[in-house]
C-alpha cells in the first residue's frame, strides 16, 4: 500500500517538495509563513501522537524511525507498510494532528463543475482533487493540507477559495487517473485509455434535434456504463432532480454515488437509453421497459431498462446481466453443503412446488438458474416462463411474458402444460390465478420452481394462504421454501480486527469469545471495507409435523420451532456463522437479518 504521509506537527505548518522534487524520498521542509524559512518536522510528531493513543509500541515505533533514518521515507508510510498501523489510523492522527476534516474520495459524490475547475496538470503536480463546488468556494482533498504553496496554486487554477480535507494520497491519485485521465465526466472529449463499448441495439439513431444534447448523451451513456462495470455494479440509476441529474450505481447491495450532470442533459440521455431499448420515445407519462446489449472491452452484458415517470422528469434504470459470472452449481450460490444435499433431493423429485423467496436483488434468479442446470443433464424436458428472460440456458425452453399482447403468467403457464414439460420454472407468482395454475400442474405430475416475494420462508406460508391457496393444497403441493439474501463481505486487502460493542456481540448467544473482524477501507474496494456478497439460506423442507401444523392453522413461531427440529437454520443464524468466520461483520447481521423468536 503507497501512502505518502508526512510527520505533521501541530504548530507547524508543513508543505510538500516542489513540483521539480516530487516522487523524491527526501522529507518534507516545514516553511514558516512570516520569514520563508525551512526547517524539518520533530519525528516524534506523529510517532508518539501514534504511541500515546496505544496503536503502536515503543519496539514498533524504534524499528520504524531505524528504516526512516536509513531510507528517507516518511515515518507514516513506513508504519503503514510494515503493519504496525492500519492507513486509516495514521490518517486519524493527522487529521486531529492538523484539525482538518477528512474525507474519502472513492466514496464521495464527484461534481462535474468541480473537476472542470481545476487543471490536470495543477491537480497531479500536488496531488489534489477537487470534491466539489459550492459557489466560490471549491472543496478539494489532499494528503498535505497544510502545504501553502499548493494552496496558492490550486487557488489561482482554480479562481476560487480553497477549502481543504484531508484524505489518502492513493485514493487521491485512482480518483486523478479515472476523472481526468478517463474524462468521462467530460463528454464531448474523446478517451483512449477506457474500454470500448459497442452497444448492440436495433435501433441506434435518435431523432433529437439538439445535436450538441445527442452527443453529450451518447458519451454520457457509454462513459457511464463502461465505469459501472469497471465497479461490478448490477444497476445504474437515472435520477432527475429539482436541479440536477444525478447518476448512481448499485454494488455488493449498496448505492455509490456516481456523479452529478446538468438537469438540462437527462432528457437527452433518457431519449438515448429508450430508443437503444426500443420503447416510445414521445411516450413520457407512463412508465417502460426495455432491453439491449452492450460490450464493454471483452465483458458482454444484456442490459434490462425501465423508465418511471417522477415530479422532475423521467427516472431510468439499468440493469446490467453478466452470464459469464452466473454460478449454474447450487453448491457455489452459497448454500450450506446440507442445505445443497436437501435442495438437490427436492429438485430431482417427479412433482411438487419448490419457492425461492426474498427480496428484489436477493439472487433468486441466479438459485433458480443453478437448480434448472443441474436439472438439464437428467434430460427432462424443461419450460420456463419469465418475466424478462435475464440469461440464456442451454437446454432449457425459455419463454417470456408480454403484458402488451397479453401473455401474462397464468396463460404462459397453462400453455407451457401442453408442451409435455417435466418441470416448469415460473419466473414469479405475483397473483392467485398464477398459483392456482402452478399448484395444479405440480399436483397432477410436474416439478414446479417458482418465486415469491416474502421476509422468511416460515412467512411464506402465511402469504400464501392470504393468497387464496387452501390449506390441504399447500400441505399437499409445497415440497420445500427456501428463503435468501445477500451480506456483504468483508475485503480481504484491508480486512482487521474489529472492537465490537457488547450489544453486538450479545448476539451470539452462545456467550463464547470471538474475534470480529471489519474492512478499514481501501483501494480495492473503494474505501468501503466490502468487497463482494455471499448467500444467505434458510430452507424449510415440508415435514409431516409442518404439514400437520398447517392444517391446525398453526402459528409462525410454531412452525418456526418445528422447522428448527427439522433442521433449518434462520438466515440470522446463517449470517452469524459467516461472522465468527470472519466473512461479513455484525452491522452485516442487522442490516440484512431480523431476530424471530
Amino acid at each position: 500500500m503507497a501512502i505518502d504521509w508526512a510527520n505533521w506537527s501541530r504548530t507547524t505548518e508543513s508543505a510538500v517538495p516542489p513540483a521539480g522534487q516530487l516522487g523524491t524520498r527526501a522529507k518534507p521542509a516545514v516553511h514558516n509563513r512570516r520569514n520563508g524559512d525551512a526547517r524539518q518536522p520533530g519525528p516524534m510528531a506523529l510517532g508518539g501522537m501514534l504511541r500515546d493513543r496505544g496503536l503502536v509500541t515503543d519496539e514498533q515505533l524504534s524499528a520504524a524511525m531505524t528504516r526512516q533514518k536509513k531510507t528517507g521515507r516518511r515515518l507514516g508510510q513506513i508504519l503503514v507498510e510494515l503493519g504496525f498501523v492500519p492507513a486509516e489510523a495514521v490518517l486519524e492522527a493527522l487529521s486531529l494532528q492538523l484539525g482538518v476534516p477528512t474525507a474519502r474520495v472513492n466514496a464521495h459524490t464527484v461534481q462535474p463543475d468541480a473537476v472542470a475547475s481545476l487543471p490536470e496538470k495543477v491537480a497531479r503536480r500536488h496531488t489534489a482533487f477537487p470534491l466539489q463546488k459550492v459557489g466560490t468556494t471549491l472543496v478539494v482533498a489532499l494528503a498535505t493540507p497544510k502545504d501553502l504553496n499548493a494552496l496558492d496554486d490550486i487557488r489561482f487554477a482554480a479562481g476560487c477559495e480553497v477549502q481543504t480535507v484531508l484524505a489518502l494520497e492513493e485514493e487521491i491519485v485512482s480518483a486523478l487517473n479515472r476523472y481526468y485521465r478517463d474524462e468521462w465526466l467530460l463528454p464531448d472529449t474523446p478517451s483512449e485509455t477506457t474500454d470500448a463499448v459497442v452497444i448492440d441495439s436495433p435501433a441506434m439513431q435518435m431523432q433529437v434535434r439538439d445535436q450538441a444534447a445527442e452527443r453529450s448523451a451518447v458519451a454520457v451513456l457509454e462513459r457511464v456504463i463502461a465505469r459501472a462495470t469497471a465497479d461490478g455494479a448490477s444497476d445504474i440509476h437515472f435520477e432527475p432532480r429539482q436541479d440536477d441529474l444525478r447518476i448512481r450505481c448499485r454494488i455488493d447491495g449498496t448505492f455509490r454515488d456516481l456523479a452529478l450532470f446538468e438537469l438540462a442533459l437527462a432528457p437527452a440521455v433518457v431519449a438515448r437509453i429508450k430508443v437503444l431499448s426500443n420503447m416510445d420515445v414521445a411516450e413520457h407519462r407512463l412508465p417502460q421497459d426495455g432491453r439491449f446489449s452492450v460490450t464493454v472491452g471483452e465483458q458482454h452484458l444484456d442490459v434490462r431498462t425501465s423508465t418511471y415517470p417522477t415530479v422532475h422528469g423521467e427516472k431510468a434504470v439499468l440493469r446490467l446481466l453478466d452470464s459469464s459470472g452466473l454460478r449454474l452449481q447450487l453448491d457455489r450460490v452459497g448454500l450450506s453443503a446440507p442445505a445443497v444435499t436437501s435442495l438437490r433431493e427436492l429438485i430431482h423429485r417427479p412433482e411438487g412446488i419448490v419457492l425461492i423467496t426474498g427480496p428484489t436483488g436477493s439472487g433468486k434468479t441466479s438459485t433458480l438458474y443453478a437448480a434448472l442446470a443441474e436439472l438439464v443433464a437428467t434430460g427432462k424436458n424443461i419450460v420456463t416462463i419469465e418475466d424478462p428472460v435475464e440469461y440464456a440456458l442451454p437446454g432449457v425452453n425459455q419463454g417470456q411474458t408480454n403484458d402488451k399482447a397479453g401473455f401474462t403468467f397464468a396463460k404462459g403457464l397453462r400453455a407451457v402444460l401442453r408442451q409435455d414439460p417435466d418441470v416448469i420454472m415460473v419466473g414469479e407468482v405475483r397473483d392467485t390465478e398464477t398459483l392456482e395454475t402452478a399448484i395444479e400442474a405440480s399436483l397432477t405430475g410436474h416439478l414446479v420452481l417458482s418465486t415469491l416475494h416474502t421476509n422468511s420462508a416460515v412467512a411464506t406460508v402465511a402469504r400464501l394462504v392470504e393468497m387464496g391457496l387452501e390449506r390441504y393444497l399447500l400441505a399437499s403441493s409445497v415440497l420445500g421454501i427456501v428463503a435468501q439474501r445477500l451480506v456483504r463481505k468483508i475485503c480481504r486487502t484491508c480486512r482487521t480486527q474489529a472492537a465490537t460493542p457488547g450489544a453486538l456481540r450479545a448476539l451470539f448467544r452462545d456467550g463464547e469469545h470471538q474475534t470480529f473482524y471489519k474492512g478499514a477501507g481501501c483501494h480495492d474496494c473503494r474505501g468501503t471495507g466490502f468487497r463482494g456478497r455471499h448467500g444467505i439460506f434458510e430452507l424449510l423442507r415440508m415435514t409431516e409435523e409442518i404439514r400437520e401444523l398447517i392444517l391446525e392453522r398453526a402459528s409462525d413461531a410454531r412452525l418456526l420451532d418445528a422447522a428448527r427440529r427439522g433442521g433449518m437454520s434462520t438466515l440470522r443464524e446463517e449470517c452469524l456463522s459467516l461472522v465468527a468466520a470472519g466473512e461479513t461483520t455484525l452491522e452485516e447481521v442487522l442490516r440484512v437479518t431480523q431476530e424471530r423468536a
